[in-house]
């Protein structure tokens, strides 16, 4: 079977589906990834050898061709401006390419992420089913409504009819989903994955003091602005830990780069004691190892990842869908949330001397682990 992959070009839209379509080569089947140009980079690290159908451009494009249509903030937006953003100036401006790509390389079976509007419009052009695939707690009615609005002219002038998912692979833990969330289509629920590469080769800093609790800080690859980095760092420093600080680029500003040494061995002190390695991207599933908390914005990536090795959190989200997963987690008693920086430190302290916190995120981790996998899951769905 040849399956296309559909995805926002973004490392957090992307990598979520690399283990599914992993398993897809496993087991036989050929696979495909539309998206981003831009994405080439990370496709050669993170699936190699699998083909990459470039269609449209990065998200600062499209991000500032919302902005310009709406006039509104595109990091902080409603519903309406977050389907103009993904279903209608993304279509836009990747369709073009999209269709000739997807129609030469003609797919049996489309899977698309939950924001990705290209792939349901093109598995509806060439007639083939398709799945949706959760990378966070469910989306709101409100928004689906605003997605399909603004897609609706779009199937239109291309002479299509919207089709309904399949199913929806939901990596999202049940229990942590908003109450009264319905799945839009019939829900499959899938084991999430942290973030892991093909080969394995990132080294963990060296610390003087290993013995203390290590502390991962994180912004994730979009809202990692270095002032806020600082921010984080700084605060989180003020406690008796060692901290390995990840480094991201930013759509709103420059690439982080607060330390003036960001080679993973050479670590600084901290305001408070703590000491302060910062390191460039790396897989979470190699960040989380020996680490005792995580401190971040919220995103779903970080977010699953750390639930699913049982690793409790502080949150402070920066924008986007962040409040909503931050909140989830909160709710599932593994994160503590807050709402400035001057809450991280007493926050970090409440979650490495309480036990609660850990105990709920191991539950979680449980849990996770006890859902299907992506190879059980991918020839549920081939066959």
């Amino acid at each position: 079977m040849r399956i296309l992959f559909s995805s926002t070009p973004a490392y957090g839209h992307l990598l979520p589906l690399a283990p599914l379509i992993r398993a897809a080569l496993a087991q036989g089947h050929q696979a495909a990834v539309l998206s981003g140009a831009g994405m080439s980079g990370a496709m050669a690290e993170e699936l190699p050898g699998v083909p990459l159908l470039a269609a449209g451009p990065m998200p600062e494009v499209f991000v500032a061709e919302t902005a310009r249509r709406t006039g509104k903030d595109v990091f902080n937006p409603a519903p309406e401006v977050v389907g103009e953003l993904f279903a209608g100036v993304r279509l836009d401006l990747t369709l073009p390419q999209a269709l000739p790509a997807a129609r030469a390389w003609a797919p049996d079976l489309v899977v698309a992420e939950y924001y990705d509007a290209v792939g349901p419009l093109l598995a509806a052009v060439l007639g083939v089913p398709w799945h949706q695939f959760g990378l966070g707690p469910g989306l709101p009615q409100a928004l689906l409504d605003e997605l399909a609005r603004a897609a609706a002219p779009r199937y239109a002038a291309h002479g299509a009819t919207p089709s309904p998912a399949a199913s929806y692979l939901d990596i999202w833990p049940a229990a942590l989903h908003e109450p009264g969330w319905s799945s839009p289509a019939p829900r499959r629920a899938l084991r999430p994955q942290a973030h892991r590469r093909p080969s394995q080769t990132w080294t963990a800093p060296r610390f003087a003091d290993p013995d203390r609790p290590r502390v991962l800080v994180t912004l994730g690859t979009i809202f990692s602005d270095s002032a806020v980095l600082r921010a984080v760092v700084q605060a989180v420093s003020t406690q008796d830990v060692n901290i390995v600080a990840t480094l991201g680029s930013s759509l709103r500003g420059e690439t982080a780069s607060p330390a003036s040494s960001s080679s993973p061995t050479a670590a600084g002190g901290g305001s408070g004691g703590g000491r302060v390695a910062y390191v460039p991207f790396a897989p979470m599933d190699s960040l989380l190892d020996g680490t005792a908390a995580v401190v971040g914005a919220g995103g779903s990536g970080t977010v699953l990842a750390a639930l699913s090795r049982g690793v409790p959190m502080v949150l402070w989200p920066q924008g986007a869908d962040q409040p909503v997963t931050a909140a989830r987690a909160q709710a599932a008693g593994a994160a503590i949330t807050v709402d400035g920086a001057d809450a991280l430190a007493p926050a970090l302290a409440a979650v490495l001397a309480l036990d609660d916190y850990g105990d709920a995120a191991r539950t979680v981790a449980a849990d996770l682990a006890a859902l299907p996998d992506a190879q059980q899951t991918l020839q549920d769905l081939t066959h």
